[in-house]
């Protein structure tokens, strides 16, 4: 089933949701769990699963692609 949330006027595709922890740095064998190392992984996710989009619920990051408008061609 396709889950699609919206932020203000975007619409986004949520592929993956990942808790927080699953970011932690240390469980990835990196010694650091500072804030560039939990975004370091956490991009590493995003790109794994094709998104271009992260947004963060409650305690768990939504992986997303952006759903882009329609365009009139003509």
């Amino acid at each position: 089933m396709n889950k699609i949330f919206y932020n203000g006027n975007e619409a986004y595709h949520i592929i993956r949701t990942i808790s927080i922890e699953d970011c932690n740095p240390r469980k990835y064998g990196i010694p650091k769990d500072d804030y560039n190392s939990y975004m370091k992984v956490l991009q590493v996710w995003r790109n794994q699963c094709n998104c271009d989009h992260v947004l963060k619920k409650d305690n768990s990051f939504m992986l997303c692609r952006t759903i882009k408008d329609a365009q009139i061609i003509e």
